[in-house]
């Protein structure tokens, strides 16, 4: 069995072992020494990556008691190999799980809340909690935390080989199912629990601690956050968007919110002005409409190409025709796709049967049933001279 060396020191970052098992696999080969560094996927995190010897370390999984490293080629057993992590991602990693243990430790600590999921991808990690959490709870979270990573409080991590062994030691979490030995990880002065992941050296290791969102989840809350690099990242991007929206508006940063609020005034204010221009244009646009409508067997028909007119609109146009007895089919041509709709009044045809025709002609989609269908299809070159097809066609059908 592979001693794991992960387990007491979780800064080691080289390490000499020898090659116990080498075994093909897909992708590559598993390796498996007689000790390791390497963590693998395990407790809501990705594993290690690296090299043995000259062969890269691709994948790292437990296989019972068996500890596995996916490499990209072959090593001979009993060769002696000196292998190495990826250091950079081991400590970033690092930094999100023993922040994932602070920030746990102040929601328990402040609201009672207790983890109940955690997740570490590579580019951002999650903490479920069991209950709802307000917006300015998660603040307080937050705030706590920092300041605790700020004491730079030694983090230990200590195997018990007994349970009674872990008899008063105040854990927020003991993990169900464990079995002695049990692995604690204790924050000094606040936090300690189950855990088998490495974890920094001191808090000041884990850097900031950002929550960038928070939302409800299963009844309770789960918070997206960022620790060390990750949030420094994150805090620079949201710095050079504010700043790009603050040269956008020409004002200073901390007015950029008022400035984009105001846009967004100003702008709902200028589609109300607009939807009522259009709906007195389109009064007119209707007028016009029935006064070109075509007189077929008592039944007003309008087949009309409109340019430049957005296709919500069309509903509103069509129903403004409608007479006693008529039929209209409208499109409204952008440019690079055609939208239609055909509506009617007091005639027996279904608008659901008729729109076949439209999306033949045009190679479009489109259905509805009754008195009304709509549909859309990509622009023809020849969509003039189809419309004029289509003229004939429901001319030929209020006919009879």
């Amino acid at each position: 069995m592979t001693e794991r060396l992960y387990l007491l020191d979780s800064m080691t970052s080289a390490f000499d072992a020898v090659v116990t098992a080498c075994e093909p696999a897909k992708g590559g080969y598993l390796i498996e020494l007689d000790r390791s560094a390497f963590f693998p996927n395990k407790g809501g995190q990705p594993c290690d990556v690296g090299t043995i010897g000259d062969a890269v370390v691709s994948d790292v999984n437990e296989q019972g008691e068996r500890l596995l490293h996916l490499t990209d080629r072959a090593i001979p057993l009993g060769t002696a190999v000196h292998c190495a992590l990826d250091f950079a991602r081991r400590f970033d990693i690092m930094q999100q799980h023993t922040g994932e243990h602070l920030l746990s430790y102040c929601a328990w600590h402040l609201y009672g809340a207790q983890n109940v999921g955690f997740h570490c991808a590579l580019s951002y990690a999650t903490l479920d909690l069991d209950k709802p959490v307000s917006h300015e709870g998660i603040t307080a979270i937050e705030n706590l935390a920092n300041r605790l990573a700020a004491e730079n409080a030694a983090v230990t991590a200590k195997i018990y080989e007994t349970e009674q062994d872990l008899a008063g030691i105040p854990l927020r979490k003991h993990a169900e199912g464990l079995t002695a030995p049990i692995r604690i990880v204790t924050i000094e002065g606040s936090d300690a629990c189950t855990c088998c992941a490495p974890h920094v050296r001191r808090t000041g290791e884990i850097g900031q601690l950002k929550i960038v969102e928070a939302i409800p989840y299963k009844g309770g809350t789960r918070c997206t956050f960022l620790c060390g690099m990750r949030a420094l990242s994150h805090a620079q991007q949201m710095q050079d968007t504010v700043s790009a929206i603050a040269l956008r508006f020409s004002t200073a940063r901390d007015q950029a919110e008022a400035a984009v609020q105001k846009q967004a005034e100003d702008l709902s204010n200028a589609k109300r002005e607009l939807r009522q221009a259009y709906a007195a244009l389109d009064e007119y646009l209707a007028k016009a409409l029935k006064a070109e409508s075509e007189d077929v067997k008592g039944t007003k028909l309008i087949v009309k190409i409109l340019h430049g007119v957005d296709a919500k609109r069309l509903r509103n146009l069509a129903g403004a025709t409608m007479t006693d007895k008529a039929l209209s089919v409208l499109f409204s041509d952008t440019g690079e796709r055609v939208s239609y709709l055909l509506a009617s009044n007091g005639i027996k045809a279904d608008m659901g049967v008729l729109i076949a025709a439209v999306n033949t002609a045009l190679n479009g989609n489109g259905g509805g049933r009754g008195t009304l269908a709509q549909g859309s299809a990509k622009t023809p070159a020849d969509l003039a001279e189809t419309v004029e097809s289509l003229r004939t066609y429901f001319r030929n059908v209020l006919r009879g």
